[in-house]
C-alpha cells in the first residue's frame, strides 16, 4: 500500500480522486458509484478517513490523516453527457491502484481526452436505434427506412447544437421540433406509411432514459439531493421535446396539407 508522504501528496491523491469522480458523473455515471470512486481512489493510497459527496453539478471530498487538519475538495460540474465507455475506464482505472501518482494522473488524463465514437458512427447507431423503434412500434419496412433516414439528420443537428454549446434544453427543443417536422416531411413525400410512428421513433432518440434510470436508483437509495435534480431534468427534456413537436405541429395546421 503506498504511503502518504505530506501535504502535497494528500491533496495530489484527493484531486486525483476527485478528478476521477468528475469524469464518473460527466458520462452518466451514478451518484453512488462517483462516491464509491472517490473513496476508493483515497483507499488504494492509506487515506481511509474521508467523505464524499456527489450532485449533479458538485462533487466533495474531505479527508484527515492522523492528527493533522482534514483538507476538503470541490469541483463544480458545468456539463454532462452520456459515455459509459469512460465511466466503464474510470471503474477499470480505480481497480488497478495504487500506483504511481504521476503515472495516475497520466493515465486519468488519457481516459479524460479520450475521443467519443466517430460522428459517423453515431450517425449509423442513430439510424439504427430509430428503425428499431419503428419496428417495435408497428411499423412496416417503409418506416424502417423513412427511420433510419430521419435518426441519421438529428443526430447531425443535434451534434451541431452541442458543438455550439446550446445548451440542453434548446437542444432537445429543436431536436423534438426536428423530428415531428421530419415525419411530417417524409409522409409529404409518401417515404413512410405512418408519419406517427416515425415521428415517436425519432423522438425516442432524445428521451433521456439513462437520467431517468439514475433518478430513480438514487431516490431507491436515499439519495435524494440527487435524485430529485434529476428527475426535474429528466422533466425539463421531456418538455423540451414536447413543446418543439407542439409548435412544428401547431404551424402546420395553418398548412393546407393533411398533418
Amino acid at each position: 500500500m503506498t504511503e502518504y508522504s505530506g501535504q502535497m501528496d494528500k491533496k495530489e491523491i484527493m484531486d486525483l480522486a476527485c478528478r476521477a469522480g468528475r469524469i464518473v458523473l460527466e458520462n452518466g455515471g451514478e451518484v453512488y458509484r462517483v462516491e464509491q470512486t472517490m473513496t476508493n481512489v483515497c483507499a488504494a493510497y492509506g487515506i481511509f478517513d474521508c467523505e464524499s459527496f456527489a450532485s449533479p453539478t458538485v462533487i466533495i471530498l474531505s479527508a484527515s490523516i492522523a492528527d493533522k487538519e482534514p483538507y476538503s475538495r470541490m469541483m463544480r460540474i458545468s456539463e454532462r453527457s452520456i459515455n459509459l465507455n469512460k465511466v466503464a475506464k474510470i471503474n477499470d482505472f480505480s481497480r488497478k491502484l495504487p500506483i504511481d501518482i504521476n503515472e495516475a494522473l497520466i493515465k486519468l488524463n488519457e481516459i479524460e481526452h479520450s475521443n467519443p465514437h466517430p460522428l459517423w458512427v453515431r450517425f449509423i447507431a442513430s439510424s439504427i436505434g430509430v428503425g428499431a423503434f419503428a419496428i417495435i412500434f408497428g411499423g412496416g419496412i417503409r418506416d424502417v427506412v423513412g427511420g433510419l433516414i430521419l435518426g441519421a439528420l438529428i443526430r447531425l443537428i443535434v451534434t451541431n447544437l452541442q458543438n455550439k454549446n446550446a445548451g440542453d434544453f434548446m437542444v432537445n427543443l429543436v431536436g423534438g421540433a426536428s423530428a415531428a417536422f421530419g415525419g411530417w416531411l417524409i409522409n409529404q413525400v409518401n417515404l413512410v406509411s405512418d408519419q406517427w410512428i416515425v415521428t415517436v421513433s425519432a423522438m425516442m432518440l432524445l428521451v433521456p432514459g439513462l437520467l431517468f434510470t439514475n433518478a430513480l436508483r438514487d431516490i431507491a437509495s436515499g439519495d435524494l439531493v440527487s435524485g430529485g435534480s434529476l428527475g426535474i431534468e429528466v422533466l425539463s427534456v421531456a418538455a423540451a421535446l414536447a413543446c418543439g413537436a407542439a409548435a412544428v405541429y401547431a404551424v402546420l395546421s395553418f398548412i393546407p396539407f393533411p398533418i
